[in-house]
């Protein structure tokens, strides 16, 4: 169950109501229990793979990315590739419910799961 609080204010007309319902009837966007021991690890600067690489061809966020690998409710499938086993593919939905397809190096070190997004992200 989840609960949220919302400071109620004096003098309230029908739209600040309004947005008040909206806000309560969002989701709550928690962590993935099943992704907590999982580390995203980005590659910086390098216009063919990694951040750079989703934010200048594919207009992808950061945080997007983020959102499908380690966030719930998104909706999100991930297999691991036939002809790639280090690689898992992901597909999911981004808080704004947009689609997007994620490729990454998949290991583990220790207790940690390692996802490195240096590969091709589709949107």
């Amino acid at each position: 169950m989840y609960i949220r609080e919302v400071p109620v204010h004096g003098g309230d007309d029908d739209d600040d109501f309004l947005a008040l319902l909206d806000s309560y009837l969002d989701e709550p966007y928690d962590p993935d229990p099943r992704m907590a021991n999982v580390r995203i690890v980005w590659i910086e600067d390098d216009l063919g793979v990694g951040a750079l690489h989703i934010a200048t061809k594919h207009q992808v966020t950061r945080d997007e990315v983020e959102q499908v690998l380690l966030e719930i409710p998104p909706v999100v499938q991930a297999k691991r590739s036939g002809q790639y086993p280090e690689r898992t593919l992901f597909w999911g939905a981004t808080r704004q419910d947009r689609w997007i397809f994620v490729v990454c190096e998949d290991w583990t070190e220790g207790s940690i799961r390692l996802l490195e997004t240096h590969h091709r992200v589709r949107a």
